[in-house]
């Protein structure tokens, strides 16, 4: 039997009177034991002290979490600071004007058309949204590690995550 057994994940509501819990909300969690199974319940406190406490198998106190509020940049900071770096004199500010790149690729800012190379150095052709502007961004040849260190200073830069 308990080869198959799983815990769920909280539904957000009381199991018996159906109260959405908000944010920050303490309430009772069980394992209770119907048709042969344990089932997770949660309980609002009113719901819980009315209990069928034979049926309990184990509890807990359970506090809904306040969901993330996750802070965006706002695009046309972002694109002043790309135009800023139009003419990067330091392997720093490439990988900025390169992830920035990416960044506003991913929020539709910019389209990849392709990539180029010459003179050893390769570069990724992007098209400016809505302008339709060709914009040509050399690839400083980053690992994934220095990305994603050089997308967090940004992101301290900027005051949020990329």
């Amino acid at each position: 039997m308990f080869e198959s057994w799983s815990v769920t994940k909280s539904k957000g509501a009381c199991a018996r009177c159906g109260y959405e819990f908000p944010p920050n909300f303490v309430f009772f969690s069980c394992f209770q034991k119907q048709q042969g199974d344990f089932v997770r319940c949660d309980f609002c406190r009113d719901c819980w002290d009315e209990k069928e406490g034979d049926s309990v198998f184990c509890f807990w106190r359970s506090r809904r979490a306040a969901p993330e509020q996750k802070q965006t940049v706002n695009t046309d900071l972002m694109l002043e600071f790309f135009e800023r770096l139009d003419r990067p004199d330091s392997e720093r500010k490439r990988a900025f004007r390169f992830v920035l790149a990416l960044y506003l690729t991913r929020r539709k800012e910019m389209k990849l058309l392709g990539v180029e190379r010459g003179d050893g150095v390769e570069s990724l052709l992007f098209e400016r949204r809505p302008s339709g502007d060709k914009v040509l961004v050399e690839n400083p040849d980053l690992t994934e590690e220095q990305i994603e260190e050089t997308a967090a200073h940004l992101g301290r830069l900027l005051n949020a995550d990329l």
